[in-house]
């Protein structure tokens, strides 16, 4: 017989069991909505963004400098395969690599392969908040939708856009543009400029002091420093060779600059140099220099100074006053509005902005200065905060004629393999002066922007005949301008030289083409949603395990 306290027992058990197979079944449901709507889980197969976010990889660190960097792999499991060998490099055919800081070669065998960076993606909800350019973004790939993307979107709804010289250039089409005017030469364009935090994810290092070899003489090839003492200035009182940190001993101004002949300021990755050593590397004039500065007297002056395009632009900082300017330099050149090259005079310094530091740089103490030219814009960063902005408003027959000699009218009557041609582009030339008196450098570093590659299209997609074989790739040319319609966006990743993006791709898949035809776009209905967060960065292993990367962990801008 059952006592009534039993049977409510049992009751009660029937009815915790029920309540929780309810609260599993809401979990599972939550979960599935949670991943539906608002968040999803990805892993990067390929470098095309890299060094921003890793696929499958290997990481080398030099000994002699302790710079560690990532590179793509280079075996594959057969011929003619994308997946990588879990092992990299044998005795009889070793991974050969050059330190990015020092040029050191060094070979490995035996090399493991790093798998991608693991993402976390934030969906798109339009009634909340739309794309922005910048964003990185994974959506559906066009030309075979079974497959996700990730690129960084550079092309809004309803905008013209440009890749000029590397950077994006953007316009809202009026309706009374003309269809017999070169699309380059329409009113309305503007560079489009990087948030801070985006353009700080997209430097790229060329070199800093601070890595500098522990023994130079031991690097083979011979290390030897890019920085030197500018001409006109004696090489005696300056200490650069075989140091980290650069020391000037002499009494008036100074001044040190990038050596070229030593090492280029071009768009070349180290992740590429084993998958993709051939490609065409460009100048590239959107640098960050930076360093941090000692003056054993008060009252220095410092000037960062970037000559490029035709121009001279500097960031001086006297007392406790900051400019920033610009000048056009004299000679021989493509001017704004000449039909030809002429002889030009030196033009006048147009003042861009200005600030004040809370004092003059101190005597006897470090002050950390960076200067930013990328996005037609300049900035200078006093120990981390910005105390000047300013930027300049060329259009992308300016832009071409500065940096390339060459018109956008002469450009549209020329193939497109004439923009891509790098050797057309300037080299820029980089250095810093000094007054005050003696003085110690640290962290003396260059860094380059991303730049978007100007390209003909290609027959890369499974062998097949690219639709539009030998034309100006999508939005790199006057003849290819893109003209986005209201659920159209752009997108380029930024390892430009072995990204196949939206200025390559041909025909969208079939069943994409119902949906829009458009070739080099994504439509709306293809975006996924904007990646936010590397949640698992991809591991390394120790003695066989893998050993998470939680250093890497961070946010995506």
């Amino acid at each position: 017989m059952t006592t009534p306290k039993a049977a409510d027992q049992k009751g009660h058990h029937k009815s915790s069991i029920r309540e929780t197979l309810i609260s599993i079944v809401i979990a599972f449901a939550m979960a599935f909505v949670f991943r539906g709507f608002v968040i999803e889980a990805f892993l990067i197969p390929t470098g095309s963004m890299a060094p921003t976010l890793l696929g499958a990889h290997m990481r080398f660190e030099a000994s002699q400098t302790g710079y560690s960097w990532p590179m793509d792999t280079r075996d594959k499991v057969s011929p003619g395969s994308s997946e990588p060998l879990p092992i990299q490099g044998t005795s009889s055919n070793p991974i050969k690599v050059h330190d990015p800081m020092s040029g050191q070669l060094i070979d490995r065998k035996g090399v493991p392969v790093r798998w991608g960076d693991r993402i976390f993606v934030m969906k798109y909800l339009y009634s909340v908040y739309e794309p922005e350019r910048f964003d990185v973004v994974v959506f559906k790939n066009p030309t075979d939708p079974t497959v996700n993307y990730i690129k960084r979107l550079l092309g809004l709804p309803g905008e013209q856009i440009a890749l000029v010289d590397g950077d994006v250039f953007a316009r809202t089409p009026r309706a009374d543009d003309s269809k017999d005017v070169n699309p380059w030469l329409l009113p309305g364009w503007h560079a489009a400029q990087k948030p801070e935090r985006a353009q700080r994810a997209m430097w790229q290092d060329v070199f800093s002091s601070e890595f500098t070899p522990l023994k130079p003489d031991a690097v083979q090839p011979r290390f030897t420093s890019p920085w030197r003492a500018a001409p006109g200035v004696d090489p005696k009182q300056w200490a650069i060779a075989g140091r980290a940190d650069y020391r000037y001993t002499g009494p008036g101004p100074t001044a040190i600059e990038w050596d070229s002949g030593v090492r280029e300021i071009n768009d070349s990755y180290a992740y590429n140099e084993v998958s993709a050593p051939g490609v065409a590397r460009y100048p590239v004039s959107d640098i960050r220099t930076r360093l941090g500065v000692r003056p054993e007297n008060s009252g220095a002056a410092v000037s960062a100074v970037l000559v490029t395009r035709g121009h001279e632009f500097r960031a001086d900082i006297d007392g406790a006053a900051v400019t920033l300017r610009m000048k056009r330099l004299g000679g021989r050149q493509l001017s704004s509005d000449s039909p030809g090259i002429v002889d030009l005079p030196a033009g006048d310094w147009v003042e861009l902005g200005k600030g004040s530091l809370e004092q003059p740089l101190p005597a006897g103490r470090v002050t950390n200065i960076e200067f930013w030219h990328a996005d037609q814009s300049l900035t200078l960063f006093v120990n981390d905060q910005p105390v000047a902005r300013g930027s300049y408003d060329w259009t992308p027959d300016q832009r071409l004629r500065y940096a390339a000699s060459m018109s956008a009218d002469e450009a549209m009557r020329s193939s497109g393999s004439l923009l891509s041609a790098s050797a057309a582009y300037t080299h820029p030339e980089v250095r810093w002066v000094f007054s005050g008196g003696p003085l110690t450098l640290y962290r003396v570093g260059l860094a380059r922007d991303i730049y978007y590659q100007p390209a003909v299209y290609h027959n890369v997609e499974q062998g097949r005949r690219h639709s539009r074989l030998d034309e100006p790739a999508n939005a790199t040319h006057p003849k290819s301008t893109l003209n986005l319609t209201p659920e159209q966006f752009f997108v380029c990743g930024d390892n430009s030289p072995s990204s196949l993006d939206a200025r390559l791709w041909d025909k969208p898949n079939p069943w994409v083409a119902e949906l829009d035809k458009t070739i080099g776009v994504v439509h709306r209905d293809l975006l996924i949603g904007k990646a936010f967060w590397v949640y698992f960065p991809a591991p390394g292993r120790r003695q066989g395990i893998p050993v998470p990367d939680w250093g890497r962990m961070r946010f995506i801008w």
